[in-house]
């Protein structure tokens, strides 16, 4: 799949925090940074960073030039009409607020075809289409009326109108270019899931499998004591 990158204007703002509601029975999830992200799709760029904040994510970037870019995306094979009303849950501490993305194989034949941006706070319900997209998708544009972030736009339901097929190949966020900015991504929430941030548990040895240690590694994930030790045994050859 080839790669599709976009910089996005901020809007600076006081601090604040983006509350955002959350269904009751959603699930929720643990993305692993880095390793959740796909490394083929980053966009965060020299002057861009991120760090995990206990069960967040700090992203912030140093100035307002091309390279100040954050931006991250999580793998996924999902109908654009299942994806439900993705948003960012987002505490903006120092200006910028980033956009929620989903990358879109619009007409299911296995290649992203462009880049859906969802910024509420400036554009309500309404997601705008990469500018990089390819032309059928901006054709078929639910509406082509100026004022949004680009002059192809609408609803999530107006887009999976116009393309009932669509697949949803990547979810993420993206913070810039050219936006000096920081704060932090609570959780994404995507087709029903909240999606948190942590870092990888990696035991060190067969000593830390016991009292209940085998439990707390992520990286690999053990079935029981038993499973957590032989895996140190055999790797030792």
């Amino acid at each position: 799949m080839r790669k599709i990158s976009l910089g996005l204007i901020g809007i600076v703002a006081a601090a604040v925090s983006l509350a955002i509601a959350v269904p009751a029975n959603a699930a929720s999830s643990v993305l692993y940074v880095p390793d959740s992200f796909n490394p083929a799709l980053s966009d965060t760029r020299a002057t861009g960073h991120y760090e995990v904040v206990a069960t967040g994510l700090r992203i912030y970037t140093d100035s307002t030039t091309s390279t100040d870019k954050v931006a991250e995306y999580v793998d996924t094979n999902t109908l654009l009409a299942a994806a439900g009303e993705p948003n960012l849950e987002y505490t903006n501490t120092a200006g910028g607020i980033p956009g929620a993305q989903l990358i879109v194989d619009f007409d299911s034949d296995g290649t992203a075809d462009g880049i859906l941006i969802g910024e509420p706070a400036a554009y309500g319900n309404d997601w705008w289409l990469s500018n990089s997209a390819d032309l059928f998708v901006k054709n078929g544009a639910p509406s082509h009326m100026g004022g949004f972030g680009s002059d192809n736009h609408g609803t999530l339901d107006q887009w999976r109108t116009a393309f009932p097929n669509a697949v949803v190949t990547a979810f993420g966020f993206s913070l810039g270019s050219g936006v000096k900015g920081e704060g932090v991504l609570n959780a994404i929430n995507f087709a029903g899931t909240e999606y948190t941030f942590g870092t990888q548990t990696v035991l060190s040895g067969k000593d830390n499998c016991k009292n209940g240690g085998w439990e707390t590694s992520t990286s690999p994930v053990f079935t029981n004591q038993g499973d957590c030790v032989n895996f140190f045994a055999s790797s030792k050859g």
